[in-house]
Formats: structure tokens, C-alpha cells, sequence
């Protein structure tokens, strides 16, 4: 056998394939050269008729012609058997044989010829085929079952490494990943994106007073209060400690304030833990001017924050730059 033509086993098909003598099996390329062949095949066409060229078996197989059943590779591309009937075989002078055969789609676009000389021997391969069919049918089975598990496992460390555990609302990664987005996305559409930024007073002394267990109550019931008074496309982030921030993309600054005003009043109106009582909370907002970047609205909006803290606590503090208007009846800086 010339040097191009491998044995069935250099291609994954079981090893006895090879060995049979009563089977033609051929595995041919996408041009319908031959790769690998078994002693059935070279019982139809001797070694001394094969030259070290290329060879070429198109004309081998008169029906159907492989050129058809290329053609419908992309068509049944998930299954295996293409082609079961008459394989009608002739190879130059030698008479034309009339075969029950079997073509077969295998991997990287070649075709897998066989054909009987006795029926036992099809068979046998119609049940390996069939065999290596289920196997893999199994595995891709397996291995989508094992890509969605791998998706939920993947999108449930996305979301813990973007959680605050305590709370439950976003952390800082997550915020300055938002904030770079809704910059960029306020720049290209030049729709308004505001910043909250909130710390609860004193909160040191309510740890102080009542303790570790109920402070974090109270921060979580902070962080439900903040989500309870957003939009669904807001987010709400808690820096560490008592601090937390709202970006609220698609809103204008008195909208924003007037939202900020509900929460400073539902907080003022009950308490959040009643073993811990009314508690308070100040607040800095800001609105993106034109061509400003996430830090430098974070570092306005913190700003903002601050001067509410030192001028009492418990307010409300808006960061105003050129070209904008202030909200009514609410600090500036």
C-alpha cells in the first residue's frame, strides 16, 4: 500500500475495521482521495494498482457520487449516516460491483465509504457505527450539560465578586464598573447621569451602644431602603463602613434630588431597627457635566457629601458646575 494511505486505526475507527476482509471501508477526503483503507478495500483494488500520487476515488463510486453526498454534509451535519442502499463500485477495467453500503459523515468534512461483500460483516460495522454514534451523541450531551452548569457556576462568582455580603446591593467594584459604562454611555447619547453618595450619622455609636449584630441589621435595612426608593436600572453600591452610593443614569438632577428627598424623609419617619431607633443621614449629589469623567463626578458627589456632614448632618447637598441649574431650597457647593 503506497505511504498516503494510512490504516483505519491512524483515524480513531476501531482496530478490527482494519483487519476485515469482507467489509470495503475507505475514509476519503474532501477532494474523494483515499486516506485510510481496510483489507476489504484492497481486496477491490490490489496495492499494486495504487501509485505514491494522490487517490483520487470519485470515479470509483458511480452511485451515488460523492460529490452529492458532500453536499449533504452541511445539511446533516448532526448525524452520522448520510447514505444507506446500492453502492454501484468500478475501478478502471474491472467490472462494476453492486454493493449494500453505507456513507457516513466523520470528522473534518470527510466521508467514510463502506460496503459489503458479505452482509454479517456490514452489520458488524453498522453496529460499531451506530455504537460510536450514541457515544457521541452522549458526550456533546455531557459536555452541554456540563457548559450550562459551567455558565450558572460562572455567573454566580460574577455576581458574589460584585456583592457586598452584608447587604446584598452592589460593592465598589461593582459601582466604578457601572460608572464607566453609564460615563461613556452619557457621553455618546448625551443623556443626564447622576451620583448619590449617603452615610448614615453617627453610625459608631449605634455599634457602640447596641452592638455589632444590630448595626449590621440596620445597614441592611439602609440598603433595603435605598433599593425600595430606585428605579430598576439604578444601582445601589456600599462603599465599606456606613457609606453607600446610588448611580442613576437617564435622570436629571431635580429628579434626582426629589428621589433623595423621599428617602431622607421615610428615614427621618420611622426607624429602621426599632430596638435602635430613629437614625439619620446625609446625603452629596451630582450630575455629569459635559465631558466630565466617573472620578471626577465621584470626587464632586463626595464633596457634596462632606459639606452636608459638616454643616449638621441629616441634609441634603447638591454639587453644581457651569452650565447647570441648581435645585431649589437644597445646599450647594
Amino acid at each position: 500500500m503506497s505511504h498516503l494511505v494510512h490504516s483505519l486505526r491512524d483515524f480513531g475507527l476501531p482496530s478490527f475495521l482494519q483487519e476485515l476482509a469482507g467489509v470495503v471501508i475507505a475514509l476519503l477526503d474532501e477532494s474523494g482521495n483515499v486516506l485510510a483503507a481496510n483489507q476489504g478495500f484492497l481486496r477491490l483494488i490490489p496495492p499494486a494498482a495504487v501509485s505514491d500520487q494522490s487517490w483520487d476515488v470519485r470515479s470509483l463510486v458511480i452511485n451515488p457520487r460523492l460529490e452529492d453526498m458532500h453536499a449533504l454534509v452541511p445539511y446533516h451535519g448532526g448525524l452520522l449516516l448520510l447514505y444507506r442502499g446500492i453502492l454501484n463500485v468500478a475501478y478502471k477495467d474491472k467490472p462494476c460491483y453492486s454493493l449494500q453500503g453505507h456513507v457516513y459523515r466523520w470528522q473534518q468534512g470527510r466521508l467514510l465509504v463502506a460496503a459489503e461483500y458479505d452482509v454479517e460483516g456490514l452489520e458488524i460495522l453498522g453496529a460499531t457505527m451506530m455504537r460510536l454514534n450514541e457515544e457521541l451523541a452522549e458526550t456533546q450531551r455531557q459536555l452541554l450539560g456540563a457548559n450550562r452548569e459551567l455558565g450558572r457556576n460562572e455567573a454566580t462568582i460574577q455576581e458574589s465578586i460584585h456583592t457586598d455580603p452584608l447587604t446584598g446591593v452592589g460593592n465598589r467594584q461593582r459601582l466604578d464598573d457601572a460608572l464607566a459604562i453609564e460615563v461613556e454611555r452619557s457621553q455618546r447619547y448625551n443623556h443626564p447621569l447622576c451620583l448619590l453618595i449617603t452615610d448614615l450619622d453617627h453610625f459608631k455609636d449605634v455599634n457602640d451602644h447596641y452592638g455589632v449584630t444590630l448595626g449590621d441589621e440596620v445597614l441592611r435595612r439602609f440598603a433595603g431602603l435605598l433599593r425600595e426608593h430606585c428605579r430598576q436600572n439604578d444601582l445601589v453600591a456600599r462603599f465599606g463602613g456606613e457609606e453607600f452610593a446610588i448611580l442613576l443614569p437617564d435622570i436629571p438632577l431635580e429628579n434626582t434630588v426629589a428621589c433623595v428627598k423621599r428617602i431622607r424623609f421615610k428615614l427621618e419617619s420611622q426607624p429602621l431597627v426599632e430596638r435602635v431607633g430613629r437614625v439619620t443621614a446625609s446625603f452629596g449629589v451630582a450630575m455629569r457635566s459635559v465631558e466630565e469623567d466617573g472620578a471626577s463626578l465621584m470626587r464632586r458627589a463626595d464633596q457634596a457629601l462632606y459639606r452636608s456632614k459638616n454643616e449638621g448632618r441629616n441634609r441634603i447637598t447638591q454639587s453644581i458646575v457651569a452650565g447647570q441649574n441648581a435645585v431649589p431650597d437644597v445646599g450647594c457647593c
